[in-house]
C-alpha cells in the first residue's frame, strides 16, 4: 500500500513539475503610428519571435492613435498567421489603439488593456495619398458617397471577420468602424471586446499562461524588441515634420549654391535633404501644389535681397510658405499632417533669419570701408619730404606713397594732408 501511495504522489508531483514552468515571452514595443516603417518593425519582430521556436507567447505593447489601412492589414495578416499565440496589450494607462490600432488589437489571440487606456474610433479617415472621404471639393458628389460607401463597408467587412476569427463581438466592433465608437477599457471588457482588464504586464502573462495555455507559470522571461537603428531613422524621417524641415532646408541649401556657385556645403547638404525628404514621400501623402507654393515663396523671399519691394515680396513669399505648408501632406490619418505649430515655427523662423539678414546688410552700409579704393579717401597722411612741383613722398597705413598735391599749395616735410583719390598707385592730396 504504502509504495502504491508513493507512486501516486510521484506521479502527480511529476504531472505539477510538467506544468509549472517559467514561461518565455518576447515582447515588441508598439508605439508609432501605424505606416510602412512600423508595420514591417511589427511584423519583422513576430517573424524573429517565431523562427526561434523557443518563445509561449508574444506580446504586442501598442500605444498609437492610427495610421494606413494597408500597413493595418499587414500587421493583422501577420498576427493571424503567427503559430506562436500573440497578445496585443493596450499599454501602459494613457495609452490609445486608435484607428488603426483598434484592428491590431482585435486580431490578437488574445486581447488586453491597462487601466487607463481606451480603444476604438476604427471609421476610416483616407484610402491613399491625397484622398480624403471629408474632401467636399470633389466635382461629382455622387461618385465620391459610391466610393466612400465602398471603403466603409469594405473596412466593416474587414473587422467583422477579424471578430468572427477571435470570437470578439461582432457588433460593438462594428460601431468602432461605421459610428467611430471609441472605448474605454471597462468597456471593452464589459462589451467582450477583449479578453484581460491588466495594468501588470507579468501579471497579465501569468493568466494567459494558465487560463488559456494551461501552464501553470512561476516566472515569466521578458525578451523585448525595439527598433534597430535602421528602424529609428526611417520611422524619424515618416514624421511629417521632419519632412517638412528636410524640404525647407533643401531648397534653401540649392538655391544658395546656385546663387553662390563652389559653396559646395549648401548644395550637398541640400541635396542630401532633398533625396531623405523624396524617401519620406513614400510613406506619407505629399501633395505637389504644396511643394510648389513652398519652393515659390522660398524664391520670393531670396529676390527680396535683389529687388527693392520694400517687403512685398517677403510677405507674399510668407504668405505662400504658410499656404504651400498647409497643403504640403493631403490626410486626414492620425499623425499624418503638418501641426499649425510646425507651420507657424517656419514661418516665423524665415522671418526673423530675413530680419537679421536686413539689419546686417544695413550695418555693413554703415560701416567704414577697409578695402579697395574707398578706403583711402577722406584719411590722413603725413609728408616725408618737401613737396616740389607739387609731388612728393607721404607715410600712410605704414607705408610709403608717392603723392600729388591737387591743389597749388607749399607742403612741408612734418605736414599733414588728406587723400583725396588714388591714381595709379599716387595718391591725390591736399593740405589741411
Amino acid at each position: 500500500m504504502k509504495k502504491v501511495f508513493l507512486f501516486g504522489i510521484l506521479i502527480i508531483f511529476g504531472f505539477f513539475t510538467a506544468y509549472s514552468k517559467e514561461i518565455k515571452c518576447g515582447v515588441i514595443r508598439f508605439n508609432d503610428t501605424v505606416q510602412p516603417v512600423s508595420a514591417e518593425f511589427v511584423i519583422s519582430s513576430i517573424k524573429e519571435f517565431n523562427e526561434a521556436k523557443d518563445f509561449d507567447l508574444i506580446l504586442i505593447k501598442i500605444n498609437t492613435p492610427g495610421g494606413l489601412l494597408k500597413s493595418t492589414r499587414e500587421i493583422v495578416s501577420t498576427i493571424l498567421e503567427s503559430k506562436i499565440p500573440v497578445c496585443v496589450y493596450v499599454y501602459p494607462s494613457g495609452s490609445q489603439a486608435a484607428s488603426a490600432g483598434f484592428f491590431i488589437l482585435m486580431s490578437g489571440n488574445f486581447a488586453a488593456m491597462a487601466e487607463g487606456t481606451n480603444a476604438g474610433a476604427a471609421h476610416p479617415v483616407s484610402l491613399m495619398p491625397g484622398f480624403s472621404l471629408n474632401d467636399k471639393k470633389e466635382k461629382d458628389k455622387k461618385n465620391e458617397n459610391v466610393m466612400a460607401e465602398k471603403i466603409v463597408e469594405d473596412t466593416a467587412a474587414f473587422i467583422r471577420s477579424i471578430a468572427e476569427k477571435r470570437g470578439r463581438n461582432i457588433e460593438y466592433c462594428e460601431k468602432a468602424v461605421r459610428e467611430s465608437k471609441s472605448y474605454t477599457a471597462k468597456e471593452c471588457l464589459k462589451f467582450g471586446l477583449i479578453d484581460y482588464l491588466e495594468s501588470n504586464p507579468e501579471a497579465l502573462v501569468k493568466k494567459i499562461a494558465k487560463e488559456k495555455l494551461g501552464i501553470d507559470v512561476e516566472g515569466v522571461t521578458f525578451i523585448t524588441r525595439d527598433y534597430s537603428l535602421r528602424e529609428k531613422i526611417l520611422s524619424i524621417l515618416a514624421s511629417p515634420e521632419i519632412a517638412y524641415l528636410l524640404f525647407l532646408a533643401g531648397v534653401i541649401g540649392i538655391f544658395i549654391e546656385i546663387k553662390s556657385p563652389g559653396a559646395i556645403f549648401p548644395g550637398l547638404f541640400g541635396a542630401i535633404c532633398l533625396i531623405l525628404f523624396f524617401f519620406s514621400t513614400k510613406i506619407l501623402p505629399v501633395s505637389i501644389a504644396g511643394m510648389l507654393f513652398i519652393v515659390l515663396g522660398v524664391l520670393l523671399i531670396i529676390m527680396e535681397f535683389k529687388v527693392v519691394s520694400y517687403g512685398f515680396l517677403t510677405l507674399g513669399g510668407l504668405f505662400s510658405m504658410v499656404v504651400g505648408s498647409l497643403m504640403l501632406f493631403k490626410s486626414d490619418l492620425p499623425g499624418m499632417t503638418l501641426s499649425p505649430f510646425s507651420i507657424i515655427f517656419a514661418a516665423l523662423l524665415f522671418g526673423i533669419l530675413f530680419a537679421i539678414v536686413v539689419y546686417f546688410i544695413v550695418q555693413s552700409q554703415k560701416e567704414q570701408i577697409h578695402t579697395g579704393k574707398e578706403s583711402f579717401i577722406g584719411k590722413k597722411a603725413e609728408v616725408v619730404a618737401d613737396f616740389e612741383n607739387g609731388k612728393g613722398k607721404v607715410f600712410f597705413n605704414g607705408e610709403y606713397w608717392d603723392a600729388e598735391c591737387v591743389d597749388p599749395c607749399e607742403i612741408k616735410k612734418g605736414d599733414r594732408v588728406l587723400i583725396t583719390d588714388i591714381e595709379d598707385m599716387i595718391l591725390k592730396v591736399k593740405g589741411v
